[in-house]
This record gives C-alpha cells, sequence and structure tokens, in this order.
C-alpha cells in the first residue's frame, strides 16, 4: 500500500512540476509570436505630415487583418467620428486612395507607387517557415528591394525599401509596447505616428473601391506620384 501511495504522490508531484514550471520557448516561436502583433490590429492616435519645414497634425486611426489595410487621417470631433476623413489608403491586393479635396484621387491607380511588400507583414508560419532561421541567425529579414531589421528579442526595429526610398522605423516603450512610427522618404516629405491606443485583435475593414485600370486614369493626374499628392495635401491644409 505504501508503494502505491509512494508512486501516485511521484506521479503527481511530476505533473504539477510539468504544468507549473517555466515552459522554454523556442527562437521560432518568439519570432512568430512578435509577428502576430502586425497580423491583426486597430489603432488609433495622432500623426504629423512634414515637408520642408511645413507640418500638420491630425488624429488618425489604422487597422490590418491580414493582408488588408485601412489608414485614415481624421478632422473634428473625437478621434475625427464627426466628419469624413481626409484621407483614406486602402492596401489588399490594390491599393485605393480617397480624399474630399481632391476626388479625383479614387480615380489613381497607385499600386506601383507603393510599396506593398514593406507595408504587410502578415502569415506569420509561412514567414518563419521559409525564413525563420536566417531572421533568427541575422535579426534581417532582405527579400527583393525591401529590407527587414528585428531587435534581439524580435521587435520590428526597421523597413526600408530601396526602389522607393521609403524608410520606416518602429519605436517602443520600455515595457517593450509599440509607442509610434516615423516613416521618410526621398522626398523630404516624413511622418510620424504616436499610439495613443493599439489592440491586437481582428478588425472589421471596410475597403475603398478599387481604382480604375491605369489606362483609364485621367490625363491631368496619371502621373501624380504618391510623394507630389502628399505635397498637395499639406499645401491644401496650410492654406485652409
Amino acid at each position: 500500500m505504501k508503494k502505491i501511495v509512494l508512486a501516485l504522490f511521484t506521479i503527481v508531484a511530476i505533473l504539477f512540476t510539468a504544468c507549473a514550471g517555466p515552459k522554454r520557448i523556442s527562437e521560432e516561436d518568439k519570432l512568430r509570436q512578435e509577428l502576430q502583433k502586425w497580423e491583426y490590429f486597430k489603432s488609433q492616435g495622432v500623426i504629423e505630415l512634414s515637408y520642408k519645414g511645413f507640418a500638420i497634425r491630425k488624429m488618425f486611426s489604422a487597422s490590418k487583418n491580414g493582408n488588408q489595410f485601412r489608414f485614415d487621417v481624421l478632422e473634428g470631433g473625437l478621434l475625427g467620428s464627426s466628419a469624413e476623413p481626409l484621407m483614406s489608403m486602402y492596401v489588399a491586393d490594390y491599393v485605393a486612395f480617397k480624399s474630399p479635396f481632391i476626388p479625383l484621387l479614387q480615380n489613381l491607380n497607385l499600386s506601383q507607387d507603393i510599396p506593398i511588400e514593406s507595408l504587410s507583414i502578415c502569415n506569420p508560419d509561412s514567414i518563419v517557415a521559409l525564413y525563420g532561421q536566417e531572421i533568427i541567425k541575422n535579426k534581417k529579414l532582405i527579400l527583393n528591394e525591401v529590407t527587414v531589421n528585428f531587435s534581439k528579442n524580435y521587435l520590428l526595429e526597421s523597413i526600408s525599401d530601396a526602389k522607393s526610398g521609403l524608410i520606416l522605423k518602429a519605436l517602443y516603450n520600455g515595457s517593450g509596447k509599440l509607442s509610434g512610427l516615423n516613416i521618410s522618404s526621398m522626398d523630404n516629405i516624413s511622418i510620424r505616428m504616436s499610439f495613443d491606443k493599439i489592440e491586437y485583435e481582428k478588425p472589421q475593414i471596410i475597403p475603398l473601391p478599387k481604382p480604375a485600370a491605369s489606362g483609364n486614369t485621367l490625363p491631368d493626374f496619371k502621373d501624380k506620384s504618391i510623394e507630389s499628392l502628399l505635397k498637395s495635401f499639406l499645401q491644401y491644409k496650410l492654406e485652409q
């Protein structure tokens, strides 16, 4: 009887230790956990757009659901709730813009002007399976002309796109929580985003209408780049 009790006690002790003791997390799991934060989220905060010394500050909301991303610059009311967004961008398998001050903006096909690869980190399992060892070893991933840098804890540090000159840098607070993003380009345009709130959950995203094919783009706008449109936006707001 004593042997049976001792055996049961030993089994219970082993099970308790296995459940309560610290579990070692693999480097792949650490990387996957950080990548998953960029797969689904919704956020809000303040954005500052600057160009050659001129700057405006507005509220923004940004949401990502897998390969869908929507970003809105807001005007008026609590987080812009009482007014139409000043500018909206939608990225999925196409890129669409909308703005009340340039109504024709929604007719532009700017998919070639925006490095979709650098705006979206999705499908963490595939990234870990294909590039996990490279990221773990080098804390860096290079895909075509896009370079993604990670910290030693696999926090996203920066994304740079050689083709467009776009550079994104992530900022974190002392507890490792994302607090801001700084985005710059070769055309003297910079964007600083400060997060008031960010939640890692699946949001509902309303797509913008898909722009017309490039062959149907209006002549006055067919040669516009994303940089020139941002300049127009800043100039418009400065004149208000």
